[in-house]
């Protein structure tokens, strides 16, 4: 691709109609030049005919017949002859056309004879004859179009054509944005979870073709929601049902084989809630505005009756439109994790700055390698290391990520501090309103004041 190509449409509609535009200029001047030269030649030998005469008939008459034939030509007609007057300076506003007029008259004059060019306030060509030792000059008007100002004219009417062009480039853009914009509206609203909606029927056949297409996609999109519904439902009700007869079960029995029994039913509990709990968007939870710091605290809590105490800090924010029960997801599984594979120094802080919140949970535990925290994102995969001698699905920190990208925001994990641990940061952003125009200043995750402990 060529690299100076705009990458915009309205861009490469206006390269293209300024360049079209050129054509057509440099088109037209060319036909106008071609068309002008036979008259320019014709004019310039009529002029150089006028010009020979008079000389000769002056010349060959005695002084004073001569005077009174040039207050004649003077009072009778357009040509001026006279002696006493000074010629212009030079010739201004040469074009291509002045340049073949002249040329013409001085192939068809005297070598001698000096040629002056007049613009105002008439187009006249002034040449001289010496008659006697006497030096007059002939003054002979051109009617043709020969101050045609070759640069001037070409900038005037290229950036007429540049201007027609630009609001043709806009009509056009016009309408063809506004159907693109409502396609990539649809399309955003549809990556980031949202119902799917309809396209509209267009009128021209190409964007009809491409609603059309983007209809029946997401028609086929809501068919395969609806069945992934249908199985997410069988297997909660198939296998969840038969795990709580067994529980009761081995609570009538009272058998020695109890504690290990349902502990190995609580794993396999959890393991279905985290395939369940992937295969959930979220995106049919509504959107409302949330403190954070209260989503915080509540799990916190929940994780204190466990006898986990994470140790909070928590900034002032502002309340974001969030989806409560998914954000609710990913502080779970964020501690959860920190709990399972944490030796101690649980933390949880929040923060704000410019228009972004954010907040970590933090441990000593061995951490994990820095090349490792990209892969770790994607479903079913486990650190190769000291974490890896807990069970687990591998899917808590692909839950966190999805849910993460579902509000648009980013999830990442970083070593806490030389002394070791994990941090698991999650960032959004949002738009400053009025009413939180009073937040504390800017404040990083490592600088986050202890308000509960």
């Amino acid at each position: 691709m060529i690299e100076f190509w705009p990458r915009s449409l309205f861009a490469r509609n206006l390269v293209l109609l300024i360049a079209f535009s050129l054509v057509v200029q440099f088109s037209t001047i060319a036909v106008y030049m071609l068309l002008q030269r036979p008259r320019v030649i014709e004019q310039g030998t009529l002029v150089a005919t006028q010009i020979n005469s008079l000389s000769i008939a002056l010349s060959q008459v005695p002084s004073a017949v001569r005077e009174r034939i040039v207050q004649q030509v003077n009072r009778d007609g357009q040509i001026a002859i006279v002696s006493d007057a000074r010629p212009p300076s030079g010739i201004e506003d040469r074009s291509m056309l002045m340049d073949l007029f002249l040329r013409t008259v001085r192939a068809h004059v005297p070598a001698r004879t000096q040629l002056h060019w007049e613009n105002d306030p008439n187009s006249r060509l002034w040449a001289d004859v010496t008659i006697d030792g006497r030096r007059y000059w002939i003054i002979l008007p051109v009617r043709i179009l020969l101050r045609f100002g070759w640069l001037s004219s070409t900038l005037a009417l290229f950036s007429i054509m540049a201007l027609i062009a630009t609001i043709v480039a806009l009509l056009i853009q016009r309408r063809i944005n506004r159907p693109l914009r409502e396609i990539a509206e649809v399309a955003r609203k549809l990556g980031e979870g949202g119902q799917p909606e309809r396209l509209p029927t267009y009128s021209s056949t190409e964007l009809a073709a491409v609603a059309n297409q983007f209809n029946a996609m997401t028609d086929s999109l809501e068919a395969m929601e609806a069945s992934r519904a249908v199985m997410l439902a069988g297997i909660s009700h198939d296998i969840r049902t038969p795990l709580t007869k067994l529980r009761l079960a081995l609570a009538i029995e009272e058998s020695s084989y109890e504690a290990p029994l349902s502990r190995y039913i609580e794993q396999i509990d959890g393991i279905v809630g985290q395939f369940l709990d992937y295969a959930r968007t979220g995106s049919d939870e509504p959107v409302i505005d949330v403190d954070l710091n209260t989503l915080i605290m509540q799990m916190a809590g929940e994780f204190e009756e466990r006898g986990y105490c994470f140790e909070l800090h928590l900034r002032k924010l502002p309340t974001v439109a969030f989806r409560p029960i998914a954000m609710l997801r990913v502080i779970r599984n964020l501690m959860d994790n920190a709990v399972k594979y944490g030796v101690s120094g649980f933390e949880v802080t929040t923060w704000h700055k410019a228009n972004e919140i954010g907040f970590a949970v933090l441990d000593r535990g061995p951490g994990i390698p820095t090349a490792d925290s990209e892969r770790l994102l994607r479903p079913f995969i486990r650190a190769d290391m000291g974490r890896s001698t807990v069970s687990g699905t591998g899917l808590g920190l692909a839950i966190v990520d999805r849910i993460v990208r579902l509000h648009n925001g980013k999830f990442c994990l970083q070593p806490r501090d030389p002394e070791g641990g994990l941090m698991a940061c999650v960032t959004f952003s949002y738009m400053r309103s009025p009413a939180s125009g009073s937040l504390e200043t800017d404040h990083h995750p490592s600088q986050g004041e202890n308000v509960i402990n």
